[in-house]
């Protein structure tokens, strides 16, 4: 396997979007994925939702919930059309870090939920062999790996089976994510993977901030367990309906503080949220460098943020595929 060159300050990897599926069994919307470039974004990475079909917002509270049960095979179905969705977009995809530069602009797939699993971990496989990198064990549904931060818990951490589904993914070269996931969870899966793992997008719980109390916000010890393995945080804007894209530089440079440089990334989950109406493309990411730039950080810094350590766990990650 070849890696990929260093990267350049230019360069900007998101590594947790729905970009160009604002909604579900929706077309992909290509002109949100061709703002990449002059947006200087290298990569993004798009989601399949798995529990899409079972949960909706409610609108008042903005909460998002499971509404029923899924039917057998409707995880699957729906991740499946997704991903097909994206395929059928003609844009470029990222199989490997080599696959990724400034010149062509690419999306790496992801899966957001292992709901889609359904007891069977070679779908696993088949996910890897069409191209899949990064699967996040949870969403808004208690599913048969873990517990989630929104709903209270029924397995008290990671179970067997999340387990098992940890270390195939190791073996294949997926990146795990702990997004939406429990600490007791993420302890399970810090304990479990021998490869750098993510949280794609979150921020530090800050009670006393307008929008820091999301149950979606994460403890420091939560954080320092995914930057123990090597592994990165991305800083997250959906949720912050008061704060919007100032608050997501604010939640970033604290994550920074907080875990050190070297494992803090981007994570919009861009256009979930907020983020229809502030980051409904890759027009602004650019300010991202810029706010980082104008702190004082380096290239050499700047650059780790906007793209090389999520790179780096990628190609952690794929050196370690059986």
């Amino acid at each position: 396997m070849v890696d990929a060159p260093p990267f350049r300050p230019a360069g900007i990897i998101d590594m947790h979007t729905h970009a160009g599926m604002p909604r579900r069994n929706a077309p992909v919307d290509r002109a949100v994925l061709d703002s990449m470039g002059p947006g200087g974004v290298a990569a993004c990475v798009v989601a399949a939702v798995a529990d899409a079909p079972v949960i909706r917002r409610d609108l008042a509270t903005r909460a998002i919930k499971q509404v029923r049960a899924p039917e057998p095979g409707e995880c699957l179905a729906a991740t499946e059309a997704t991903l097909d969705a994206y395929a059928a977009s003609g844009f470029h995809i990222a199989r490997e870090p080599g696959d990724i530069g400034l010149d062509t602009p690419a999306m790496v797939l992801a899966i957001e939920g292992c709901d889609f699993l359904e007891g069977r971990l070679d779908r696993l496989d088949t996910m890897a062999a069409r191209g899949v990198r990064s699967v996040q064990l949870t969403h808004y549904v208690v599913n048969e790996t873990g517990d989630i931060q929104t709903a209270p818990p029924v397995h008290g951490g990671l179970t067997a089976f999340g387990a098992e589904a940890v270390r195939r993914m190791d073996r294949l070269g997926i990146i795990v994510d702990v997004a939406h996931c429990t600490e007791a969870t993420v302890r399970g899966v810090a304990a479990a993977s021998s490869r750098p793992f993510l949280c794609t997008h979150a921020n530090l719980a800050w009670p006393d901030r307008p929008d820091g109390g999301h149950k979606r916000f994460i403890s420091l010890d939560y954080a320092r367990l995914v930057a123990a393995s090597g592994g990165v945080v991305g800083a997250w804007i959906a949720v912050l309906w008061q704060e919007r894209m100032a608050g997501m530089i604010t939640h970033l440079f604290r994550l920074i503080d907080a875990i050190g440089i070297d494992h803090v990334g981007i994570g919009t989950d861009m256009p979930a949220g907020v983020a229809e109406h502030e980051m409904p493309d890759f027009s602004r990411h650019r300010e991202i460098g810029d706010a980082l730039t104008a702190r004082g950080m380096t290239a050499e810094e700047v650059a780790k943020v906007c793209a090389g350590n999520w790179l780096r766990v990628f190609r952690a990650v794929r050196a370690g595929a059986a």
